[in-house]
């Protein structure tokens, strides 16, 4: 019992967004930590990564040109054992020293933090993820292509804003804090609840001086959960959220029921689905100079989500899919998401060990008769050269085609490739016992 509880508290209040619209109620699997090939995920120890690598980029901010960073980073986790104060720590941060004109020396940084509390019947959980990026996620635990960690593969968390439009915009800082309560009625069955509120801040001038859209937004969701059998169980929910934005007084709110269905099919193959209804109120959309006004009428659509995992001790594959409504990543007064994506990881042996990642969304404004296709893919090898060092090589690619509409909103367009190569060195773990 106790475990169950515990795993639902980490589950449901970590992690990282997988670029794009997450449905709240997805069942994720556990999160693996591999800087290096061999590298097991931590339980109960504290481990880091240093890198240091070189970055090849053609395309950047839809220009033709070619550009090479320099890039030092890390990453840090810690996972305590403990199944009545569960406790997540993950860290990603570095600095790229650019040679592109205007974009200098830039750092990225992203902090999740996860407390729970269990016991005689109650799990509780609180967390909070900050991000503070130079530009729009794409591949890996930092979301930026070619710096080593495309292999690390953190909890995607639901509540994070959208960025699921990949943009010209520089730097920007999301923020997510969340709180979660169970509470187990019978062997079988439990209410849950969960409010999250996030924030997207767009910080700079822009290449082509567009003002971007900052946004807040606040949601709730309040769920029945049932255990069928050992291997399967679903849940009915009820959510709700609201999004407004700086500077604009455009608001609108959301309400949706969906039913989830989760089966472990094998000890390495598990997945889940859910959908059912997401209502849009009518609102009214405010125009940048605030002097006019464009009515949006109410909306009935569907929000869905499906997954599906495969976990072996040298294999890793995961497939996902998901629909729903969000912020408008910065450049709508909010958007309907659909994204595909797909991971695998798989150690060759004791020395070498590669991942693949890729994802492909299709976004749509409520407001603005505008749409944004965008697709990423990336690719890494890693070679160990010693207990604690090792060296890899990286390619990502990035293709967003807009509709006119969104170029005057500073949407990027065309294709940017990133080539890499660079070093990685990972001590041992430390043990460091319970918080």
């Amino acid at each position: 019992m106790k475990v169950s509880m515990a795993a639902f508290v980490i589950l449901m209040g970590t992690g990282r967004l997988l670029r794009g619209q997450a449905t709240p109620t997805a069942a994720i699997a556990e999160p693996r930590f591999n800087p290096g090939p061999n590298l097991p995920a931590i339980d109960g120890s504290f481990q880091y990564s240093l890198t240091a690598s070189e970055l090849i980029q053609t395309g950047l901010n839809s220009t033709s040109g070619t550009t090479a960073t320099t890039n030092l980073s890390g990453n840090a986790e810690y996972i305590s054992p403990s199944t009545v104060h569960p406790t997540l720590l993950l860290y990603s941060g570095g600095v790229l020293f650019n040679s592109f004109a205007g974009q200098g020396t830039q750092t990225y940084q992203s902090l999740t933090i996860s407390q729970g509390l269990v016991g005689h019947g109650w799990a509780l959980g609180a967390s909070d993820t900050i991000s503070f990026l130079p530009q729009s996620p794409t591949t890996g635990l930092s979301g930026i292509p070619g710096v080593g960690d495309l292999g690390l593969v953190p909890l995607p968390d639901p509540t994070l804003p959208a960025q699921s439009v990949l943009t010209n915009y520089g730097k920007r800082i999301s923020n997510a804090a969340n709180g979660t309560i169970e509470r187990q009625i019978n062997g079988r069955t439990s209410v849950s609840g969960s409010a999250s509120y996030g924030i997207l801040r767009f910080i700079g001038d822009t290449s082509s001086g567009t003002q971007s859209l900052d946004s807040n937004q606040v949601s709730g969701q309040v769920s029945v959960n049932r255990v069928l059998n050992h291997r399967s169980s679903m849940s009915l929910s009820a959510q709700y959220s609201n999004f407004s934005y700086v500077d604009n007084p455009t608001t609108f709110t959301t309400r949706g029921l969906s039913l989830q269905y989760s089966r472990q099919i094998s000890k390495a193959v598990s997945f889940q689905v859910s959908a059912g209804p997401q209502w849009v109120n009518s609102f009214t959309v405010i125009s940048p100079n605030l002097t006019t006004g464009t009515q949006v009428p109410a909306l009935l659509t569907v929000q869905a989500g499906a997954s599906i995992s495969y976990v072996r001790k040298t294999t890793t594959f995961n497939l996902a899919y998901s629909r729903g409504v969000n912020n408008g990543s910065g450049v709508q007064t909010g958007s309907i998401s659909d994204t595909v994506s797909a991971s695998a990881q798989r150690t060759f042996g004791r020395n070498w060990s590669g991942s693949l990642m890729g994802a492909y969304t299709r976004t749509s404004g409520l407001a603005i008769n505008g749409a944004a296709s965008s697709l990423f893919a990336g690719t890494q090898v890693s070679r160990r050269l010693t207990n604690s060092l090792s060296a890899f090589g990286a390619y990502t690619g990035i293709h967003q085609s807009i509709d006119s509409s969104l170029a005057a909103r500073n949407a990027f367009s065309g294709f940017s490739q990133v080539f890499s190569i660079g070093i990685t060195f990972s001590p041992r773990q430390t043990r460091l016992g319970q918080f």
